[in-house]
């Protein structure tokens, strides 16, 4: 979505917000990518704004751990680490096991059937090649369980991390065999939600992740050596 588009859908937002959300899905989606510099002139420029917004964004990136000030560069979209990334994910682990045992606990029956929906949606635009979509259905899939967990400051602590790791997560998608493992797990972890088998929840829920930081660091290595 464009920066009009975003300000036109949501006028009572402050366009700071937006900016940032702008660049936000910007750096997560590789439109801007790790290294590259974010001069504030120049965005203000692109996005038809004033750079006050431009720099209360950024500034808010920098806090997300998204960006950072390079001496003699400015502020440049960070390159996380693969000792971060294990971090990032560990931590994940550890927050995701929470609030979905805690959603195996509390979900509704409406939720349960929007998370069924997220699956099908998410076969049938594999099934197209829509690629983006279904990245999208997946984490449309993730943020209705998550919110099932009735844990609002443990999903918060989520959202960022998983911000942190957007880009990857689209790496971690991107590959075939793990595209259709992912549904499949996704199924086997919704399954064990309606059953309310809260144990056997948290331990798809580990693994689900283990094996997404697996791929990641898989695709690191490869481009480490490139």
């Amino acid at each position: 979505m464009s920066m009009a588009q975003l300000i036109a859908v949501d006028e009572m937002r402050p366009i700071r917000e937006l900016v940032y959300e702008y660049l936000k899905n910007a750096i997560g989606s590789g439109e801007i990518p790790s290294g590259e510099r974010l001069n504030e002139s120049e965005l203000a420029v692109r996005l038809s704004v004033s750079r006050t917004p431009v720099r209360e964004a950024i500034r808010m990136l920098e806090s997300d751990g998204l960006v950072e000030s390079v001496p003699r560069r400015g502020v440049v979209v960070r390159e996380i680490d693969i000792s971060e990334i294990i971090e990032i994910y560990m931590i994940r682990q550890a927050l995701e096991v929470i609030v979905f045992k805690a959603a195996a606990r509390h979900i509704l029956p409406e939720e349960l059937e929007k998370a069924r929906a997220c699956l099908r949606d998410a076969e049938a635009r594999l099934a197209e090649k829509k690629f983006e979509e279904y990245f999208l259905t997946n984490e449309l899939f993730t943020n209705t369980i998550v919110e099932a967990g009735r844990m609002p400051r443990v999903s918060q602590l989520i959202g960022s991390y998983r911000d942190q790791l957007r880009r990857y997560r689209k790496v971690t998608l991107s590959d075939p065999v793990r595209q259709r493992e992912v549904i499949r797990q996704h199924s086997d972890i919704l399954d064990a939600i309606e059953a309310r088998d809260v144990e056997r929840v948290g331990e798809l829920v580990f693994e689900h992740l283990q094996g997404a930081l697996d791929v990641c660091k898989r695709y690191r290595s490869v481009t480490q050596k490139s």
